[in-house]
């Protein structure tokens, strides 16, 4: 190992059997799973990623050392960054300027990881991880003998690993320092040509019309060292070797924009066109300085010209990669990163116009109108509607700009509308305002339930007939002709009746001797009886004396039937209706000192509605005046009032 330190700052020499590496740190842990991954160039060329050389302390067998061996990438994206391909970093950049004193000079090849969200992921040398020493994602050094410095940053290009150097970094063995991964890959670089290409944008923006222009940047390194060992006897310079790029269908070259004209232009089959370049790409000469901050002495080739995009529809375009063949037999022997182009929509967006304000009463149906958008460009639009602006539409899309909306509760807010013209989607509101109505009482009614049966003895042949009112109309009745036998076996019944007491009641037994036939004595009683029987089981039992020679007792109102009534109970029913969809509430006051109270809650629908029975007993048989209140949940209310009277 060499050591090397200018005083203000730890620094490390990676030469011959030397490895280093460093722990593997991970600034925020992953999060849940997220969009889809960022690639890594575009990641950088949008200045969310930045790689930085990393101090590391850590436990190298018995000895604790501070080394600059790690390799930090920060990623500052919402989602996750993928390196997908063995990445090259190359320090200086090709593109920059030689090095100060004391900066990083050494190249390296970070492994395919993804970088978390919002976080950070630090690679560490390749030897100390598969020596034990360290762990996590490796990075290799492809210069054996250079200077590494805490703190500096790489600029991230779009070269990628050569295809054939992959296999050699993917076979992971250390056995002695001259015999593993690290001692492959350097061996590797002296005995064959390692070009590699990279190509800029790795990310831009265009507006999607014809003729904009897109600055193209090729660039092609030999990372291949030439030995003066006597064992090493491969020519690893490239003579005659191939850049090539391609120009996609539709796409032109704006003319006099290459700063060196391809050799070839080819037309191919898909309508592209492909541009070779012959290039030298002499090796780098192993140096004999042993100063490793001087750069390796590499031949960076460049090429450039200017595309010319078509009329391009708003989204992602990604370029064809550029590809390097060192010995020009037409198999790639390494491609570029992906250059990507997002096409921004030069078209205006639509005008939004949600119409309003609005107001209606619930359960009304409100006819939200739209027809007040526009687009500039003439644009057909489509709409869809969120009614109360929670984030759900409850409308698809639709190029009618009008929704009926039916409101089934009080509500103060906002309707939301979103307009697109295919492209670009846009959103207004507008107030809805929806009053509360109150709640209504559409009938109120108090009934009875009973049965009565009527038995009759005495003169046979005669007969008596029972009516039973409610109000103006005949509920029941029923008939008994006194024949010879028991009374109880010809006894008659109305059947059980549902007698509605808030519109009165009167019960008439009348006796009818002056059309019957004659049978014993012409005063004879005839003794009648008539029994209330209620669906608990319980009777009240009432009587009365017929004489066919006193008119006066052949009618019997029966005005005493109310303490049995009001004993008994009555059902009182009421039906009550709200025009939305609220909770109801509903309040029974007997008038005797008691009360009832019975909730209903809101199905959903409107308008809603319920049947509001309560069964009540009353001490007196007296005339009550019964009131009913329902509530909605909104405050709104409605009373009716029933008078019961008791027979």
């Amino acid at each position: 190992m060499h050591g090397f330190s200018d005083g203000t700052a730890a620094t490390i020499l990676l030469a011959g059997g030397l490895v280093l590496s460093s722990l593997a740190f991970l600034a925020a842990a992953p999060g849940p799973a997220q969009t889809e991954a960022m690639g890594f160039w575009e990641a950088s060329a949008r200045g969310l990623v930045s790689v930085t050389m990393q101090e590391e302390t850590y436990q190298r067998g018995e000895v604790t050392v501070t080394l600059p061996v790690g390799i930090r990438v920060d990623n500052a994206a919402g989602v996750p960054v993928s390196v997908s391909e063995e990445a090259v970093l190359m320090s200086p950049f090709p593109s920059e300027s030689p090095p100060g004193s004391g900066a990083t000079t050494q190249d390296a090849v970070l492994t395919t990881r993804s970088i978390p969200a919002g976080g950070s992921l630090t690679y560490f040398f390749g030897e100390e991880v598969l020596r034990g020493f360290l762990q996590g994602p490796l990075w290799w050094c492809t210069e054996e003998f250079q200077f590494t410095r805490d703190g500096v940053a790489f600029e991230v290009g779009g070269e990628i690993l050569p295809f054939d150097l992959k296999p050699v970094l993917a076979d992971e063995h250390w056995e002695t320092p001259d015999s593993n991964t690290q001692v492959d890959f350097w061996d590797a670089v002296r005995t064959r040509a390692a070009v590699v290409v990279g190509k800029a944008p790795l990310w831009t923006t265009v507006p999607a019309r014809a003729g904009e222009q897109v600055q193209v940047d090729l660039r092609a390194t030999n990372l291949a060292v030439y030995t003066f060992e006597d064992a090493v006897t491969a020519d690893v310079n490239v003579t005659d070797g191939v850049i090539e790029d391609r120009v996609p269908a539709g796409w032109g070259v704006e003319e006099g924009s290459y700063d060196v004209p391809p050799d070839e232009v080819l037309d191919a089959p898909d309508g592209s066109r492909i541009l070779r370049w012959r290039v030298d790409l002499p090796a780098a000469v192993e140096s004999d300085e042993e100063d490793p901050r001087e750069p390796t002495a590499y031949e960076t080739v460049h090429r450039s010209y200017v595309l010319v995009t078509p009329a391009l529809s708003a989204g992602r375009v990604e370029l064809p990669r550029a590809l390097s063949d060192t010995d020009a037999d037409g198999i790639a022997d390494a491609h570029s990163a992906p250059s990507l182009i997002d096409a921004e929509s030069t078209e205006s967006p639509p005008v939004p116009d949600a119409g309003g304000p609005y107001a209606a009463a619930e359960g009304d149906t409100v006819l939200l109108n739209a027809s007040g958008a526009s687009d500039p460009d003439g644009d057909v639009l489509s709409y869809r509607w969120d009614v109360d602006d929670d984030g759900t539409f409850e409308t698809g899309w639709s190029t009618d700009p009008t929704a009926a909306a039916r409101y089934v509760d009080d509500f103060a807010g906002n309707a939301r509308v979103e307009v697109t013209d295919g492209r670009h989607t846009v959103s207004a509101t507008a107030s809805v305002t929806i009053e509360n109505v109150a709640p209504e009482i559409l009938s109120v009614s108090a009934a009875a339930r009973a049965e009565f049966r009527l038995a009759v003895a005495g003169e046979k042949w005669h007969d008596v007939h029972l009516e039973v009112r409610s109000g103006p109309d005949v509920v029941g009745s029923a008939r008994v002709v006194r024949v010879p036998g028991s009374p109880a076996h010809q006894a008659q019944s109305t059947g059980e009746l549902t007698l509605d007491l808030a519109t009165g009641l009167a019960v008439t037994v009348a006796y009818t001797p002056a059309d019957d036939p004659l049978n014993g004595r012409a005063g004879g009683d005839s003794p009648a009886w008539l029994v209330l029987a209620f669906p608990d089981g319980s009777e009240v039992r009432f009587s009365h004396n017929f004489n066919a020679q006193r008119e006066s007792t052949w009618t019997w109102d029966l005005r005493d039937l109310g303490p049995a009534f009001a004993a008994q109970g009555l059902a009182l029913e009421a039906r009550v209706r709200d025009a939305g969809a609220d909770d109801l509430q509903v309040t029974w006051d007997f008038d005797d000192g008691s009360k009832a109270v019975q909730t209903f809650p809101s199905s959903g629908d409107a308008p809603s509605g319920a049947t509001s029975v309560v069964l009540h007993a009353f001490e007196e048989a007296r005339e009550y005046r019964v009131s009913v209140v329902v509530v909605d949940d909104d405050g709104g209310s409605a009373e009716a009032t029933q008078t019961v009277r008791f027979p």
